[in-house]
């Protein structure tokens, strides 16, 4: 019983100097992480330091000692010896100007690691993900001086004060309830869904003018169909009278500019409507998997076309003040239409009104009917067959696009990807195996 009772004894004991042992070793990995890379990126820039592989890991054990001691005052004296220490180490005698420097990005990350590894010894999960993201943001550092000097340009900056000031002035000051007597017009929610769109649409923008013409055909094609997927279909449409030879490729990536735009309104019923979503988004994400689903068969059957030459796709930036306006009025005008048809001539009237808004602007139908089926005003049936609706026009107008700027064998290859979308929407609308229809 005694033996017993010591082993008992002697686990508990290693439990707990494990528990103990646990943060400490926490912080050497923080610090050892942030340290390697610090190193290799001293050696690569010719620079030498002593802030690496080695003192880094002391730096964050140092800081959980000292979160584990729990003594103010000999913590106080630490970090203000620990901060002199960085300091100095990371400065260096520049002889042109004759002054001593401090390269502050490893000396704030050597601070940094300290206070991750005071953090490791009462929170060691959130001390980790800083960790991973101060990693992560010192692996990129030479991309990001890069993308600041020449990846954006003064017009793309001041688009983002505008987003920002959208977001974040404007938003928080717009009544957040419908203004007009018929419940149709609810200025937070239409503006609302002007950030996300705006937002979603200018990092594609982006991330399309920086490795769009690295990348080829098929990337363009989706992060240009999340910007603008008429503007971009046009412009893929135009390189087939040149690239004969590259038309399932092309085709590729029209389609997937096509996924991307049906992406685009299932965040749109997730932001409008998030309680008729589960209803409705399948008849946008059955056929957006059959679209990916075909771009990649289409660009696995033409693989000797190897995503083909660099493709320049010049789309206008999505937030402007111009943009903005003809953004909100566009959706207040077809919500206002779309409600009207509905309440004058039923069903057949939204049904009518979808076409007709499809060939302008699907995320607009996609925003009215899932307003008014919240609402109550029409049911999730008329509201999905209203999106597949919209959806078809919507196409046959890209159809016609293509066969304007480009050759009849592409708007039949294109032709037949649309019709196989469509079918996957109407087979949702049948088979619903998720979602019963009200």
């Amino acid at each position: 019983m005694n033996a017993l009772s010591a082993k008992k004894s002697g686990l508990e004991q290693s439990e707990i100097m494990y528990q103990q042992l646990v943060p400490f070793l926490t912080a050497a990995v923080i610090g050892l992480l942030i340290g390697i890379e610090r190193e290799r990126s001293k050696n690569r820039d010719g620079k030498r330091s002593i802030l690496g592989a080695r003192t880094l890991p002391l730096i964050a054990l140092l800081g959980g000692l000292m979160a584990f001691l729990d003594h103010q005052a000999l913590m106080i004296i630490v970090s203000v010896f620990v901060s002199i220490v960085i300091l100095v180490s990371d400065a260096a005698w520049h002889r042109e100007s004759g002054t001593f420097r401090i390269g502050g990005t490893t000396a704030v990350a050597a601070m940094l690691t300290y206070g991750l590894g005071y953090l490791a010894q009462s929170d060691g999960k959130v001390a980790v993900v800083l960790a991973v993201l101060l990693f992560g943001f010192l692996s990129v550092k030479s991309r990001l001086h890069s993308f600041a000097r020449t990846g954006i340009t003064k017009n793309e900056m001041s688009a983002v004060l505008t987003f920002l000031i959208s977001a974040f002035v404007i938003l928080p000051l717009l009544p957040n309830s419908f203004v007009d007597p018929w419940e149709l017009i609810h200025p937070t929610r239409i503006w609302m869904l002007f950030v996300f769109i705006t937002g979603v649409e200018f990092c594609s923008y982006i991330a399309l003018r920086q490795l769009g013409k690295k990348w080829g055909t098929l990337l363009s094609g989706l992060l240009g169909g999340a910007v603008s997927a008429t503007a971009t279909t046009l412009t893929l449409a135009r390189r087939i009278k040149d690239q004969p030879h590259s038309l399932f490729l092309i085709s590729s990536g029209i389609v997937l500019a096509e996924v991307s735009s049906l992406l685009i309104q299932i965040i749109v019923l997730a932001v409008v409507a998030p309680n008729v979503f589960v209803h409705l988004y399948l008849f946008l994400a059955g056929p957006a998997m059959i679209g990916v689903l075909s771009a990649v068969g289409i660009a696995a059957f033409s693989r000797q076309e190897n995503n083909g030459p660099p493709v320049d796709i010049s789309l206008a930036n999505p937030i402007s003040l111009k943009s903005t306006l003809s953004f909100a009025l566009l959706i207040s005008l077809g919500l206002i239409l779309i409600a009207l048809a509905a309440r004058w001539l039923g069903p057949v009237g939204v049904y009518v009104t979808s076409a007709l808004g499809g060939v302008a602007s699907l995320r607009v139908v996609t925003f009215s009917v899932s307003e008014l089926t919240s609402a109550g005003a029409v049911s999730t049936t008329v509201a999905a067959l209203a999106i597949l609706i919209a959806m078809t026009t919507n196409m046959l107008m890209k159809l016609v696009v293509i066969f304007r700027a480009g050759r009849m064998k592409l708007v039949l290859v294109c032709a037949l990807f649309f019709l196989l979308m469509l079918i996957g929407g109407v087979l949702v609308f049948f088979f619903n195996p998720f979602y019963p229809m009200r």
